[in-house]
């Protein structure tokens, strides 16, 4: 019985494929994380074109993306549920358009994950992890500027 519970669990959720990802192309030129992550992802028949950048503050990520049903010769991923997670308590709820575009933003925390419902039966899940794959060196600086200054009596301020 867990046996079987086991592999209900693991086919409820299909992670979907990576098929185009713009920071291997340009490995070299991306070291700094600077500019837009561009994605590509596949579960048949669905695709899911992914965008991930900084915002202007540094302090938040903007996700745009749009979802594809490739036996469709019209448009048929609208009113698809996208669930974001920045994995450390913060989730953001948004629904595709007619176009089946989405576009959203979510405090950053070097860790993404999105799901999408009512594709099909189970939800796909993307896990993108440190999706600006900052180096270390820029992670340490990031958090120290986030842990804010201390005024007086050593309090943070904001």
């Amino acid at each position: 019985m867990a046996g079987a519970r086991n592999l209900l669990c693991a086919r409820a959720v299909e992670e979907m494929r990576l098929l185009f990802d713009s920071f291997l192309l340009f490995e070299g030129a991306r070291a700094t994380g600077a500019g837009a992550r561009r994605m590509l992802y596949r579960a048949d028949p669905y695709q899911i074109d992914l965008q991930v950048e900084l915002s202007s503050d540094q302090s938040t990520l903007v996700i745009t993306g749009q979802v594809l049903d490739s036996r469709q010769s019209v448009f048929s991923g609208r009113d698809v549920l996208v669930v974001i997670s920045n994995l450390r308590g913060q989730v953001v709820l948004t629904m595709a358009d007619q176009f089946g575009e989405f576009h959203k933003e979510i405090p950053d925390s070097d860790n993404l994950e999105l799901f999408f419902l009512g594709l099909t039966d189970h939800p796909f899940t993307i896990a993108v992890g440190d999706p600006l794959r900052r180096q270390p060196e820029k992670k340490r600086a990031r958090d120290v500027r986030d842990s804010g200054t201390r005024g007086k009596g050593g309090k943070k301020t904001q």
